[in-house]
């Protein structure tokens, strides 16, 4: 069975690959530069099966990230289709979603109920959440005192115990 089908994806944005620097901003103020569409994804097409593991690989600025974030539905295509049959949990960028003031435990259920779980699952799995994560002495300490690697476990712990089908992971492992 087909869980995520993609279809003749092209996305564009607004404006320049790179960051403009002052200088370029006055230059396009003054002259009313229009800025031109640049092409992120061209006329992307894949499908991944039921039970199937996809890796896409790429230099730097090749928008992989980019489709990522249209399969999980948080930008939508300019132009194709993109189906997704199941629940994704998408772990997109290390820490996203944490609240560094906040201990590990209440990120666990802000970050759990971002994912689709309801406050009663999380509370059945907390024990499960923490345990699975090893970081069982510092759930009580705010993030802000965790390690890159402590939040990316926490994170990971908290997405496998969620209930999804399509784990969609972007260079957080």
């Amino acid at each position: 069975m087909t869980v995520i089908d993609v279809r003749s994806v092209s996305l564009y944005f607004r404006g320049r690959r790179h960051r403009a620097t002052v200088r370029e901003h006055l230059q396009n103020a003054v002259k009313g530069a229009v800025k031109k569409p640049f092409c992120a994804l061209r006329n992307i097409t894949f499908s991944v099966e039921e039970q199937e593991s996809v890796a896409f690989v790429g230099a730097n600025g090749a928008g992989k990230s980019t489709l990522l974030s249209l399969v999980c539905g948080l930008v939508a295509p300019d132009e194709g289709t993109i189906e997704v049959c199941g629940n994704v949990a998408p772990l997109l960028e290390l820490g996203s979603g944490f609240h560094a003031d906040l201990t590990g435990a209440e990120n666990i259920y802000i970050n759990a109920a971002l994912l689709g779980m309801t406050k009663a699952q999380v509370k059945a799995n907390f024990h499960s959440i923490v345990a699975f994560s090893e970081l069982g002495d510092a759930i009580p300490e705010p993030v802000r005192v965790y390690s890159a690697g402590m939040v990316m476990r926490l994170a990971f712990s908290i997405a496998v115990h969620c209930d999804a089908s399509i784990f969609v992971i972007d260079e957080v492992l």
